[in-house]
């Protein structure tokens, strides 16, 4: 059957690479349908998200739409189901537009709520502003207009199902997995040598930078333990600054990386970080980066949330701690430190892990299940 894969979402963000690669692993013959618009900006906050910035943004998606529709005019062949990836909201209503006639299968893979996203987690906009209520409606009505949506827990799905009011039968879980990478062999560091704490994401409240920076302060004295930051973001200047007025000689910051070089700066990490942040986002996902940590297999320090639990358990295959806790963390990158022996077989279970319930194969099974139910009832032409 054939996947028409379609909208203005990043290309090689993660969540949609591993989508239609578990696809085609399992023979959908996936075409995509695609205009670049979000892929052009690493960092959508501050100035992106403010006065000449939005309205040039709007001016980006009518055209996207009228190209959008000539490449699905003109070059799409006839197809089964349409799915559109992240960040993908705003493709929504073209999208339900596209598949009325004839009727087929709709299916979103939204990965966040843009409304938690920039009002509660990023602080863009206020909730009772204009853009605040145009988000909460924009995530419910593309829910809605959506025959089958996609997130990465069941912590996610509950957030949205209640706070949205759309029913629970609509969504099923899809782990974020990971994409194209294989692990770089290092030999081992040894009881002696360095133990490094590596972190690769984006500068975002999510993640508790501040937390990762307040423990390598409690760690400074500790000959030998070292902490690698990769990436940038919303909080880049503020992290920065508070590197330099902690004083920290045990931190090394390093900017964004080529993907191709991530299995790279992992292998050389004894132990990856996942996310330490207090909010209610932070413990409804899995972030990527724990992901890319398993399928690489490099045990993960991350905070101990309802999302984790879903995949991993502690002291198994990941270690837990309090969220927003630099003394807990710095326990559990010393407990991490002190056994090396158990911390490896943490990686490896922690890979175990991510190969029977995350990886391409076990995506592509998950979906082609779902889609396959989908198929069937909208060939009965039971679609709403």
């Amino acid at each position: 059957m054939r996947i028409c894969f379609f909208g203005t979402y990043e290309r090689d963000f993660v969540s949609n690479l591993t989508l239609i690669d578990g696809l085609r692993r399992q023979g959908w013959d996936v075409w995509e349908c695609h205009v670049p618009i979000w892929e052009k900006q690493r960092n959508k906050t501050g100035k992106y998200l403010r006065g000449l910035s939005l309205v040039l943004r709007g001016t980006e998606i009518v055209v996207a739409y009228f190209r959008l529709m000539f490449k699905y005019l003109f070059v799409v062949p006839a197809y089964d189901i349409m799915i559109v990836g992240y960040i993908g909201h705003m493709d929504i209503p073209l999208a339900w537009l596209l598949t009325r006639f004839p009727r087929r299968p709709l299916v979103f893979s939204p990965l966040i709520s843009l409304y938690d996203t920039l009002v509660f987690d990023r602080k863009a906009f206020s909730e009772p502003s204009l853009m605040g209520r145009f988000l909460k409606q924009l995530d419910r009505w593309a829910c809605r207009m959506s025959d089958l949506v996609l997130l990465d827990t069941e912590a996610h799905i509950r957030y949205f199902v209640d706070t949205f009011d759309l029913p629970r039968e609509k969504f099923v879980r899809v782990f974020v997995g990971s994409y194209g990478l294989e692990p770089v062999s290092r030999p081992p560091t040894g009881e002696d040598g360095p133990f490094r704490v590596g972190f690769l994401g984006k500068f975002t409240p999510l993640h508790g930078l501040e937390v990762m920076l307040q423990t390598a302060a409690l760690l400074r004295d500790e000959t030998g333990i070292e902490f690698h930051f990769v990436g940038s973001g919303q909080l880049s200047d503020e992290i920065h600054a508070s590197a330099r007025r902690l004083d920290l000689p045990n931190v090394r910051f390093q900017d964004w990386i080529g993907y191709e070089k991530i299995p790279v700066f992992m292998a050389d990490m004894d132990v990856c970080l996942g996310i330490f942040g207090v909010s209610a986002k932070a413990a409804r996902v899995i972030p990527g980066k724990v992901f890319l940590s398993l399928s690489l297999g490099k045990p993960v320090i991350t905070a101990d949330t309802p999302a984790i639990h879903e995949l991993l358990t502690d002291g198994e295959s990941v270690l837990l701690c309090e969220a927003g806790s630099p003394e807990a963390l710095r326990d559990a990158v010393l407990r991490a430190r002190g056994d090396r022996e158990r911390l490896n077989h943490i990686g490896r279970r922690g890979y175990e892990v991510y190969r029977q319930q995350a990886s391409g194969e076990r995506i592509g099974n998950i979906l082609t299940e779902r889609l396959s139910s989908l198929f069937a009832v909208s060939k009965q032409g039971r679609m709403p």
